[in-house]
């Protein structure tokens, strides 16, 4: 069965709900023959991949701020916080969590430095997921861009009917960042060189491949393990091809985070570079299960973490204490 929520006017719009919603009827039928021994192995790297993410956060923010004392399980709770909401809000909303968090345990920190520490830690994941997506691309695992329009999933069909467009407004965006970059190095000093503190260790080529690439690194394993697991607990073919091709529409379909997790433009994806490794419905299943298994975590680690970071989950709690100086915390011995 097929659930269909006509919008007049919306199609585009309506086909991804429909990629959602397919999914999850289809999760529901197969839910009794879900294996929960590869679920727990996945949930556990998955965790495991979270944990390291932190620990190479905090090597960033300790090069950033070598004179401060900074506790991991500071930043590991901020991190966790972050996730979290990322899980259930559009636009990656939970950053600003993690902001806030990290800058309330750091004396004298700033938020452009900590902001800039947050790009620092994506270097490494920017050079494996386009290395990922070449190789999905080259080898037809991916669709290729015209054939986009005729997909059920908005943001991607938006971009396949809109080619042009696309690239203009880009070419727009890049300028005025350009221009934006001048006046804010000739012009905000102060600013920049709080921008460069946060990538301080990217200036010592051997410290962060110690500390920061190789816990990525090992972090990219781990999550191409939980893709794997959760294939398997799934019943879909579960290989290191496919779940390679899993991660990369997991990087895609949140490029444009126009819903919670890249919900619907997923599940239609998963379809198209899954189809022959098991059927529509099983891919469909699979598809929302893991969505749904790995926001649930997510959400439960993530709230967890606000609750004993800021004593609660009010609104008003968190911006008070975003608006409050970071106190210095007492030196170790």
């Amino acid at each position: 069965m097929t659930i269909r929520i006509p919008v007049p006017g919306d199609n585009e719009t309506v086909d991804s709900v429909h990629s959602f919603l397919d999914a999850a009827h289809a999760f529901g039928d197969g839910l009794a023959s879900v294996s929960f021994t590869a679920l727990a192995i996945a949930i556990g790297l998955h965790l495991s991949n979270l944990v390291l993410r932190s620990r190479a956060w905090f090597n960033i923010l300790r090069a950033a701020y070598p004179g401060a004392v900074i506790r991991w399980r500071r930043v590991l709770g901020a991190y966790a916080a972050g996730v979290g909401i990322n899980a259930i809000a559009p636009a990656r909303g939970g950053d600003v969590v993690k902001i806030y968090a990290v800058r309330q345990s750091i004396e004298g920190s700033s938020t452009p430095t900590i902001v800039a520490s947050l790009l620092a830690e994506t270097v490494f994941d920017m050079v494996i997921a386009t290395s990922l997506f070449a190789w999905a691309y080259s080898s037809g695992g991916l669709p290729s861009l015209p054939d986009l329009p005729s997909r059920p999933a908005f943001e991607f069909a938006f971009i396949g009917d809109h080619q042009r467009e696309v690239l203009i407004a880009a070419a727009v965006l890049a300028l005025v960042g350009m221009v934006l970059l001048r006046w804010v190095t000739k012009s905000v000093r102060a600013f920049w060189d709080r921008v460069r503190q946060g990538l301080a260790i990217l200036h010592f080529p051997r410290l962060y491949l110690r500390r920061v690439a190789l816990l990525q690194f090992i972090g990219w394993w781990c999550r191409l393990g939980t893709a794997y697991y959760l294939l398997e607990a799934f019943h879909v073919n579960a290989t290191i091809e496919n779940a390679l091709l899993v991660l990369v529409v997991g990087s895609i379909s949140t490029l444009l985070p126009f819903t919670p997790g890249g919900a619907g433009a997923q599940q239609a994806l998963l379809v198209i570079v899954l189809s022959g490794e098991a059927t529509r419905s099983a891919i469909l299943a699979y598809s929302v299960g893991a969505q749904v298994s790995v926001t649930v975590v997510n959400v439960i680690i993530g709230f967890t973490a606000l609750f004993l970071l800021f004593g609660g989950l009010r609104w008003s709690n968190l911006a008070h204490r975003a608006d409050t100086p970071a106190e210095p915390e007492p030196k170790p011995g």
